[in-house]
Parts: C-alpha cells; sequence; structure tokens
C-alpha cells in the first residue's frame, strides 16, 4: 500500500475528485480518502511517481509517506 499526504484535500468533495482521478489509473486496486487527515492510500500494481503525477493534473499536491 502506498501512502500520500494532500494538503489540499479538505472536504469530501476533494475526496471524491481525487478517488475519480485515481480510478482512472489502470493497476490501482483500491482508494482511501481521509479528508480531515488529508491522507490518501492506494493500493494496487502502480507506482508512487503515477499518481503524484495523477493528482497533479488534477489540482493536487501529493507527497509519499516513506
Amino acid at each position: 500500500m502506498l501512502q500520500f499526504t494532500v494538503p489540499g484535500m479538505t472536504c469530501g468533495g476533494c475526496a471524491n475528485a481525487i478517488r475519480k482521478s485515481l480510478a482512472a489509473v489502470p493497476g490501482i486496486t483500491a482508494i482511501q480518502a481521509d479528508p480531515p487527515d488529508r491522507r490518501l492510500a492506494v493500493e494496487g500494481d502502480v507506482g508512487a511517481d503515477l499518481i503524484v503525477r495523477t493528482l497533479a493534473d488534477a489540482g493536487y499536491d501529493a507527497t509519499p509517506i516513506a
């Protein structure tokens, strides 16, 4: 599971937009967005760089959590 901080994810609408963007990425099998903590968890066969780029295209900065 890859985890990220997403400072701009402040509400349920943001979380839905993020889920929608990531749902289009092949290989992702699960997405958990937590707006109050501004954290995102993604499962699947996909790299962190692709997730960061996809979120940037959707207007959100994301930083992987080591």
